[in-house]
This record gives C-alpha cells, sequence and structure tokens, in this order.
C-alpha cells in the first residue's frame, strides 16, 4: 500500500505533466494544454486507500518486471504513444474519479499500438470486446470502429473500469476483471486476487502482475534502461459536424493518408461520418479550420 502510494506521488508530483483539457470556444478541435493537476494530495490518498493494493515487492511482480525489461524497446515505443495522448487521457480518467495511473495500462493492453486487434477480437489501445463496447456506447463497424478512437474508447474504458471498481473495490480484482470478464471473478475468486488467482486463466494470472510492474517501471524508467524523449508535437481533435470523404479532409487540413490513417484507425473507409473525431497535428488546424467551416456553410 505505501509503495503504490510512493509511486502515485511521485508519478503525479514528478515524472508525469499536470494537465487539463481547454476547449476553445467557437472552434471546430479541442487542444490539451498544460495546466493545474486536477486532483490533490488529499484526493490521491484517499484513492489509493479506496483501492487497497497488496504488497508490490511479490515475486510475481518481480517476474513480471524482468519479462518487460525484455522488451525495452516496445516499452520505449508505448511510453512515447502514451505521452503522445496523455494530455487527453488523463483529464477523461479523473471526469470519472479514476487514479490517473489506468494511463498505463494500455501499456499492458496493447503497448499503445493503435491498430492492435487480438486473436479474441479485443481492439484499440484499451482492447475492448465488441459487446463491452457497445455496451458502453461505442459504435463498432467495419467501416468505422470506435474502439480505436483515443477518446470514445477511453470514454468506454474509464466507465468500464469505474464499474469494476465499485463492485470489487480492489485494484488488483479490477485488473483481473478488466482483462477475464466480471463474471469470470464473480465465479472464482471471493476477495484476495493472490491467495485465489491460480483459479483465474494463466493470462490473468500474469496480467496484474504486469501492471504492477509497468508502475514500477513508470517511477524511473532511466533506471531500467529506458530511455524516453517527449513527442514534439500536440495532437489537436478536430470535431467534423458534416459527412466528409477523407480525401476532402486530407486536402482541407494538408495531411498525407499514411499520418491520417496513423492517427485515425478508427475511421477504416474512404468516408468520415457526422459527429466524428478525427485527430489532426495541432500545426495543420488554421486552414483546415477555415475551410472546414466553409464547406459546413455549403452543407
Amino acid at each position: 500500500m505505501l509503495l503504490f502510494l510512493t509511486i502515485i506521488l511521485i508519478l503525479v508530483g514528478g515524472c508525469t505533466p499536470k494537465t487539463k483539457e481547454v476547449v476553445l470556444k467557437n472552434r471546430n478541435y479541442v487542444v490539451i494544454k498544460e495546466g493545474k493537476p486536477a486532483l490533490s494530495e488529499e484526493d490521491i490518498i484517499k484513492l489509493s486507500r479506496s483501492l487497497y493494493v497488496n504488497k508490490v515487492n511479490r515475486p510475481e511482480v518481480l517476474r513480471a518486471l524482468k519479462s518487460l525489461l525484455t522488451k525495452r524497446e516496445s516499452l520505449k515505443y508505448a511510453f512515447y504513444r502514451m505521452k503522445l495522448y496523455e494530455n487527453i487521457i488523463v483529464p477523461i480518467l479523473r471526469s470519472y474519479g479514476l487514479p490517473e495511473e489506468f494511463k498505463y495500462l494500455p501499456i499492458v493492453e496493447s503497448m499503445y499500438n493503435p491498430f492492435a486487434v487480438s486473436r479474441s477480437g479485443a481492439a484499440g489501445i484499451w482492447q475492448l470486446m465488441p459487446q463491452t463496447a457497445r455496451r458502453y456506447g461505442l459504435i463498432v463497424r467495419k467501416d468505422y470502429d470506435e474502439r480505436f478512437d483515443v477518446v470514445k474508447s477511453t470514454h468506454a474504458a474509464a466507465k468500464y473500469l469505474r464499474d469494476l471498481l465499485e463492485e470489487f473495490k480492489n485494484l488488483e480484482l479490477v485488473l483481473a476483471a478488466y482483462n477475464c470478464g466480471e463474471n469470470c471473478i464473480r465465479r472464482n475468486v471471493n476477495y484476495n486476487f493472490w491467495k485465489e488467482r491460480r483459479k483465474l486463466p494463466k493470462e490473468t494470472q500474469n496480467y496484474v502482475p504486469l501492471f504492477l510492474a509497468t508502475l514500477l517501471i513508470a517511477q524511473n524508467p532511466e533506471y531500467y534502461g529506458i530511455h524516453l524523449y517527449e513527442p514534439s508535437r500536440e495532437i489537436a481533435i478536430v470535431k467534423v459536424g458534416i459527412p466528409m470523404s477523407v480525401e476532402d479532409f486530407l486536402i482541407m487540413y494538408s495531411m498525407n493518408e499514411s499520418r491520417f490513417r496513423d492517427l485515425n484507425p478508427h475511421i477504416r473507409g474512404r468516408k468520415i461520418p457526422k459527429n466524428a473525431n478525427v485527430y489532426v497535428e495541432e500545426r495543420k488546424l488554421v486552414k483546415g479550420e477555415y475551410l472546414l467551416r466553409a464547406r459546413g456553410r455549403e452543407e
């Protein structure tokens, strides 16, 4: 418990930026800027107590740590992608009363690979199954899949984590349920993950230690030989109020299609539906916003 609280305090006060979301009025986009933290130190203490984390320095966590450190390049990429979207993800987690350390969960789920799809059909950085995604309001279609939309999938994942936390009130059980489903935990575990973990699927047994090991690495990546660098750009969200083709959008925002697809894996076809989020580099906004407004007036 004390170690987890220390990790939280170090992360919030040290190596992670303090953020909030700023919505620019009369604009079609949102830009994330640095600001004051949404949680006070007292809030963080209360959250960590409510999560009740058992010992982190267990042999299972140390084995998971050793395993993760064989993938330093993948971890470096994952932390870089996390930093790219951190100022979008953290305010969403906080808005649901969740500790921001859940931003590390996609490292375990997908290494923050925005195109990740598992053999079981889970997709996106949060690896949401189709039925779970739809339960929390996401559109899942062949041509448009909101599990790949960073903002919308984070809202869905945060709602799911909030519901799991309300039911299980224990971080290890919440993580286990996120991995194998809440019914899996209800059937097999009464209260203590570590004592009853062998009743769970092997993947779930390893999943919880992997997350805790990721927290340890996040506390001091340099110590573990993971040298991080900050993204050189900010990501903005364009709110597309009218349906349009991808080609038209690329012209408006002077983007090449490769970059568009990299930032927008949720848009899988040639059409952008109404009210879709489209992610662009902030420097692309001025010309694109002007043209998008003109297009809207024509419609």
